[in-house]
């Protein structure tokens, strides 16, 4: 018990901490705008990423499965099936398809003919997270963790990984270099509009990195988020959509911090019930964080303790946060792992409720 409080004093103390959770307010005051928005498609399994191809087709990776939007309103039509769940999306110039598959690698698909890049300086690229294209045809990889697949982020958070690495592939030379290691789960890359610089987030490390094209330079453009940022993209305005797939409570982050509770619970209780972040509640009352989420009037309070959160920021290319879309508890856009500025508006994925929804922009945002 003494342990326990110390630690607990340790959290209560931790002002001068870079990593203790932001505050929500200001730019980031919590909203409804996710659930507000226009719903596009539900899917039978929880998508992951999305990407256009050159002619304005959305393309969506859900299960071991990529789908493309058909003409018909709503309509999907599968493209690929794959040997492992497929993840993290993007086209290449040349035409092909790029998907991120867990415990395969990287699939290069055009027509019929698939090639695949499965492994970098000797690591075997089992849980790529994300992948994005220069202009000139170099591509940029993440992967999450060398101990864990992706659909095993939770055990990775809970052991306290940070063994992920971002990679450099030269499809014209196929040669794939890492050029950066031990990173804290890295689940998002985008190579700056000038294809000079990659940004890179890393969820457990709450962080937004800028390096160069070689992997020098880091540079941190965002030192602590309030959740765990994967995916990002450009804004057309010189800052990005920066995708959190949950928010961070205080509750898990004493957790992370108690290595002798965290190891017990993770070897006694059902990892369906750990004090950890989700996706998706299911409400079952066997789930933590009930006691703060007690439902007052038939309703779960927005301003209860999340277990699972949707959160969609935009930055300024200094990192500032500009902008903010939520789904607060009990609503129904969380897990957020992929945006897409295209057309008519903002594209949002919702892996946590299996939804894509459009947020309309004015004229200003694209």
């Amino acid at each position: 018990m003494s342990q326990m409080l110390r630690t607990i004093r340790a959290i209560l103390n931790r002002n001068k901490d870079p990593h203790s959770i932001p505050v929500m307010d200001g730019n980031l005051s919590p909203n409804d705008a996710l659930d507000r928005c226009v719903e596009v498609s539900g899917f039978d399994a929880p998508p992951d990423d999305m990407a256009f191809d050159a002619a304005g087709v959305l393309h969506v990776s859900t299960g071991k499965k990529v789908l493309r939007q058909s003409a018909g309103a709503g309509g999907w039509e599968e493209i690929a099936s794959l040997p492992g769940n497929a993840g993290g999306l993007a086209f290449h110039p040349d035409g092909r398809l790029l998907v991120c598959v867990a415990g395969e690698g990287l699939a290069m698909m055009s027509g019929d003919r698939t090639d695949w890049l499965r492994q970098a300086g000797g690591e075997a690229l089992g849980c790529l997270t994300s992948v994005a294209v220069a202009t000139d045809g170099t591509v940029f990889l993440t992967q999450g963790s060398g101990r864990n697949r992706p659909d095993d982020w939770v055990v990775d958070l809970m052991q306290r990984n940070a063994t992920g690495l971002l990679i450099r592939h030269d499809p014209k030379a196929d040669k794939a270099e890492i050029i950066a290691r031990n990173l804290a789960y890295p689940a998002g890359v985008a190579v700056t509009p000038d294809d000079r610089h990659v940004l890179y987030s890393e969820s457990w490390a709450h962080t937004l990195t800028l390096c160069d094209r070689q992997g020098k330079a880091r540079r941190k453009v965002v030192r602590n988020f309030p959740g765990y940022p994967c995916r990002l993209v450009p804004d057309g305005e010189g800052g990005y959509w920066v995708c959190l797939f949950a928010a961070r409570t205080h509750l898990v982050e004493l957790v992370l911090s108690d290595t002798e509770f965290r190891t017990a619970m993770m070897a006694e209780i059902d990892p369906a019930y750990w004090i950890a972040p989700s996706l998706c509640a299911t409400g079952s009352y066997k789930e933590p964080l009930q006691g703060g989420g007690i439902k007052k009037l038939g309703l779960v309070k927005a301003w209860a303790p999340p277990r699972s959160y949707g959160l969609v920021v935009r930055i300024n290319s200094e990192g500032d946060i500009m902008e903010s879309l939520h789904s607060r508890v009990g609503g129904t856009c969380h897990g957020v792992t992929a945006a897409c500025l295209h057309g008519e508006g903002l594209f949002v994925l919702s892996k946590g409720h299996k939804r894509l929804v459009l947020q309309q922009r004015g004229h200003g945002h694209g």
